[in-house]
């Protein structure tokens, strides 16, 4: 999973990045805009079952951050409308500080005007992209499921709905798939306050804004998160809990992005290998198994399911079969978040 940390100049999107990378996280990137920092998603399950199967590795869920420069002289030039495509979610930071080196501007902090303004400015590059690609169309007399598909997207965006909120079938999205529009990735909002409003409610219409488009909001201090990420573990936890703070930028960006993305995690295990799988929420067993490998999805048998939490209790497969908690499912199945699978597969 990528997910792309965009802002304003002066939102403290630099400082949250450097935060997710404390100095103990593999970053690269040498300008400004361009870093990357992958992160492991701990998940102490995944060693409780590798203790159990003795397995030789432990493969958790990564996700990359990258940075991205909102350019110079436009909110969205070319070049940062390519790398904010590129990304799966999109964490938008805004900011809600003032401080000597960063005043607040004439008007006052508006994070609700300024995430309104970066939306818009996705939504208007998505109708550009859209109205040439009709244009072309007319003068070749095309008049197919895409021509059908882009007008409905044209109409949802001249009303500056973003195509997030654009109901579409699963084959019309397929359809559109390709031109991989700004507006309909997902959006993590980051708003960054001051180290003394951390503990306020300040700027409920942003929470409202956010509400009411399925947006997950996150309320964090970029500055403090760098700070405690510099720190040991130990005094990490000693720190947040004296700043009142429940959980670390790290953490909560992390759950933010699975939240936006609608993911759930299962895992599959053997003695070589336990390892997690994301999968959007309400997915088949069928797709699972192509999420493992395009094999097991066209020769797919049955999944064996065990949720981890059962397979714990029990300690071993064969406990797990006397008791009754391990299923045989057929290729309908939904997969529920912390499912052990095995998949039977034949070609």
């Amino acid at each position: 999973m990528k997910v792309g940390v965009f802002g304003n100049e002066g939102v403290g999107k630099s400082t949250l990045f450097r935060a997710l990378g404390g100095g103990q996280e593999e970053s690269s990137g040498s300008s400004r805009g361009q870093g990357v920092c992958t992160i492991k998603v701990p998940d102490d399950r995944l060693h409780r079952l590798a203790a159990i199967f003795r397995a030789k590795k432990v493969i958790p869920i990564s996700i990359t951050f990258v940075e991205i420069d909102p350019g110079d002289t436009a909110l969205l030039p070319p070049d940062t409308l390519t790398r904010i495509k590129g990304v799966d979610i999109l964490t938008v930071v805004l900011r809600g500080f003032s401080d000597d080196f960063h005043p607040a501007p004439q008007g006052g902090l508006d994070p609700v005007k300024e995430f309104r303004q970066i939306e818009s400015e996705l939504v208007v590059s998505d109708y550009l992209v859209a109205q040439k690609r009709i244009e072309r169309m007319t003068k070749e007399a095309r008049r197919d499921a895409e021509w059908t598909v882009l007008h409905k997207a044209v109409d949802t965006l001249e009303k500056e709905i973003p195509l997030r909120q654009f109901p579409v079938s699963a084959e019309e999205n397929r359809v559109i798939a390709g031109f991989r529009f700004a507006s309909q990735i997902p959006l993590l909002l980051v708003l960054n306050v001051a180290e003394g409003d951390l503990s306020a409610e300040g700027y409920p219409e942003l929470g409202e804004a956010a509400f009411s488009r399925g947006i997950p909001l996150i309320r964090l201090s970029a500055r403090i998160e760098e700070e405690i990420s510099l720190l040991s573990p130990e005094d990490q936890a000693v720190f947040l809990e004296e700043m009142g703070i429940r959980r670390p930028a790290r953490e909560q960006l992390l759950r933010g992005a699975f939240e936006a993305m609608d993911f759930i995690c299962f895992m599959t295990m053997n003695d070589e290998e336990v390892r997690a799988w994301t999968v959007r929420r309400g997915t088949v067993a069928l797709h699972a198994a192509g999420k493992i490998h395009s094999d097991m999805e066209k020769g797919f048998i049955r999944a064996e399911v065990i949720p981890c939490e059962d397979f714990l209790r029990c300690g071993s497969m064969a406990k797990a079969k006397t008791e009754g908690v391990l299923r045989l499912e057929g290729k309908e199945y939904v997969v529920q978040d912390g499912d052990i699978m095995q998949i039977r597969f034949n070609l």
